[in-house]
């Protein structure tokens, strides 16, 4: 993928990192309020962004209320969100991808202020909404679109500080183990001190306009704020549209580019938006000689990943593996050499279990999902080793995929979604 308009440059990486593929991701504030109401001109200008957003593999956008029919008139993206509603009923937030997308869901934030004044953000379900994006090259990247609060007033800065640490807490529980993209209308600036946006910096993200225009010197907070926008790639020029992303154990995003781009102006040159679009282009590929599957299961259950934990005991061997499953796979579980062990799903079903020898590591999954009580579930898991040693356990039905490890590689974990069963896996492969 790379459909980045304009930008023509070659890509230098570590050597450790195997070759990726380019991401090329647009967040924009389309001020599609009604026409009365936008600071903009949402009902002669939104038609002439539509076309422009094909430049770009996954596009987010915020306050998409009443031209929404408009803005993806001339869309090619093959994922487009359904639309919420117009004002006082949506969110505002779609996205348009031409990769795959999953798990797309919408939170509204728990808190707001202001219906008639200080930005009437209560007038609207503002929010954040996430999906997870599986790339061609099997790299998996979660995307997270948001709106904050916006007003300086003392209690619209402690609902915007309150959204980011919503969102920030979300992501540290359903995107434990995975790379993240988040990106959106912060209301947002680092120089303000009320506001949290160094929180996720704490916490590992990397902010695009920071790399790129600032060389990673993150403004401090309460220090005067960076307006001087006559050139709106530069240092001084702090925006509240902001692309923020880190890096995960097996997927690296390493930033390409990041900028304002220049084509979002009319015939007179004049912004099609009272929002400038913010994009960066990302190369995406596997690091630390690991890799992920494709999942198997529907849309349920609590998400899990078993990376981050086997990344911080520096990747145990796989000792055993079990499996409770009656006509479902109920439960999952790996042991490691250094007795620690990931488990997953629930109490019910009998126990398969296999013990592995020392040099021998899983090639080979055999996962099936089908429908129970409206809900796609795994119904069957059958493993098998590079010693040929197996394991088979649950119902046989549905439809079934084959999963291998590359050469030279064997499954050391899962991820997917449990509850009291198996939802939904997916196998992590490492180099042996």
């Amino acid at each position: 993928m790379n459909r980045f308009l304009g930008v023509v440059m070659a890509l230098a990486f570590s050597a450790h990192v195997d070759a990726g593929e380019a991401l090329s991701v647009l967040t924009y504030n389309v001020a599609g309020l009604p026409d009365a109401f936008s600071s903009a001109s949402p009902a002669t200008n939104t038609e002439k962004i539509s076309p422009l957003l094909n430049g770009y593999d996954i596009v987010l956008v915020q306050e998409d209320f009443s031209y929404h029919s408009d803005l993806v008139g001339q869309l090619n993206h093959s994922y487009q969100s359904p639309h919420s509603g117009d004002i006082a009923l949506g969110d505002g937030m779609n996205r348009f991808a031409f990769t795959d997308v999953t798990d797309f869901t919408r939170v509204q934030w728990d808190d707001c202020h202001g219906v008639f004044d200080d930005g009437t953000d209560c007038l609207t379900p503002k929010g954040y909404s996430f999906s997870r994006m599986t790339l061609d090259n099997g790299a998996v990247v979660d995307v997270y679109n948001l709106h904050a609060d916006a007003a300086v007033d003392a209690q619209s800065n402690a609902a915007r500080a309150s959204n980011l640490m919503q969102l920030l807490a979300a992501i540290e529980t359903v995107s434990a183990g995975h790379a993240v993209v988040v990106a959106g209308d912060t209301n947002s600036r680092y120089t303000r001190s009320p506001d949290k946006l160094h929180a996720f910096i704490a916490a590992g993200f990397t902010d695009v306009w920071v790399a790129t225009a600032r060389g990673e010197n993150y403004p401090e907070s309460g220090d005067p704020a960076l307006t001087d926008c006559s050139n709106p790639n530069s240092g001084n020029c702090e925006r509240v549209d902001k692309i923020l992303f880190r890096s995960s154990p097996a997927v690296r995003l390493s930033l390409a580019q990041a900028q304002v781009p220049a084509e979002f102006v009319d015939e007179n040159g004049d912004p099609l938006s009272d929002h400038d679009p913010v994009a960066a282009l990302f190369d995406v590929s596997f690091d630390n000689g690991l890799s992920l599957t494709e999942t198997v299961g529907g849309p349920h259950g609590r998400f899990f990943n078993d990376l981050e934990v086997l990344h911080n005991n520096g990747y145990p061997s796989v000792q055993s593996v079990t499996v409770r499953a009656g006509s479902r796979v109920d439960g999952l579980a790996f042991g490691y050499r250094n007795g620690l062990t990931l488990s997953h799903g629930g109490t019910g079903g009998s126990v398969q279990a296999m013990t592995l020898a020392e040099g021998e590591y899983l090639e080979q999954v055999t996962a099936c999902q089908a429908k129970h009580n409206g809900h796609t579930r795994v119904f069957y898991l059958s493993l098998t080793t590079n010693m040929g040693q197996s394991l088979a356990a649950g119902s046989y039905q549905g439809t079934c995929r084959t999963l291998t490890a590359p050469a030279g590689s064997g499954f050391i974990g899962t991820y997917g979604r449990s509850g009291d069963e198996i939802d939904r896996v997916g196998l992590v492969a490492r180099e042996q």
